[in-house]
């Protein structure tokens, strides 16, 4: 084996190692009943899985994930598929970097820093709603109701995500043959057309992928409910993450455990099909 070889594989070994391990140590302790009522902890089996599924926040907090997830996907691949084609059929290439650049710009900042400017852009007194009211329109309650707190949620993930769809469609639409495009002009086709008809449907490795990080980024998502929220007891913006945290800093350890376990085994069994269906297009190819 080369030097190179070498170098590029020992760190990749270790840090799967290193990851395998945390994986399997969490997977332990979701099977024993840690917490500040046991600190001498020893193992149950699956009666902590058994007592998390009986709790509602549990519950509701992997429905919020669920829910932000299908939504974050949907939103995102179609902005995604109209934003792509948009810059595409940008003449400019200055033009496109520029425009690309403000889309992704949400992924090159935290999205902690994301959810503090999106906590000002939603009181009540600044923001969105004193655009409103300066054009004689009412405020619309995005964190102040119950009712809207998690759409407005929705709103954040999306805008913060849809960067990546946008990223992988153009560079999707770039790689296909500009003769088939430009064929398609002379007989009369316009932009909407050769979006739908040519470029999309040749664009299927784009949607897979974009789909996989969709799904991974909003389903982990942490800082923006935490954030926007104001803690992890905001049972209308907790998602599964927050829930996790939440009973790890209670120091319910082995529920929190549990959680993460389910957390990893949802993500797994959607990531995978994916994984092997990309896998299989690339080595036909």
């Amino acid at each position: 084996m080369q030097r190179s070889s070498i170098v590029l594989v020992v760190p990749t070994f270790v840090f799967s190692a290193i990851l395998i391990y945390l994986v399997g140590w969490n997977v332990y302790i979701s099977f024993t009943n840690w917490s500040f009522l046991n600190p001498s902890y020893s193992l149950v089996g699956f009666n902590t899985f058994s007592e998390l599924f009986k709790q509602q926040f549990f519950a509701n907090s992997l429905v919020h994930s669920l829910e932000l997830s299908v939504v974050v996907v949907a939103a995102g691949n179609a902005l995604g598929i109209l934003f792509a084609g948009l810059l595409y059929f940008l003449r400019s290439n200055v033009a496109r970097s520029v425009y690309l650049s403000v889309l992704i710009l949400p992924l090159a900042v935290s999205m902690a820093v994301n959810g503090i400017v999106w906590l000002w852009l939603y009181n009540i007194n600044l923001g969105v709603d004193w655009v409103l009211t300066a054009i004689g329109l009412p405020r619309f309650p995005w964190l102040a109701s119950t009712s809207t707190m998690f759409p407005s949620l929705m709103v954040v993930a999306i805008w913060a995500y849809a960067g990546i769809p946008t990223l992988f469609y153009l560079a999707g639409y770039m790689n296909i043959d500009r003769s088939v495009v430009e064929a398609a002009r002379l007989d009369g086709a316009w932009g909407g057309k050769i979006l739908f008809r040519i470029l999309v449907p040749n664009s299927l490795n784009a949607f897979v992928v974009s789909t996989a990080l969709l799904f991974l980024f909003s389903f982990r998502i942490f800082s923006l409910p935490y954030i926007l929220a104001g803690g992890p007891t905001n049972v209308f913006l907790q998602t599964s993450v927050v829930y996790m945290y939440y009973l790890a800093t209670t120091e319910f350890f082995a529920r929190s455990a549990a959680t993460s376990t389910v957390i990893v085994v949802i993500a797994t069994a959607v990531i995978i099909p994916y994984a092997l269906f990309a896998i299989r297009r690339w080595v036909r190819k």
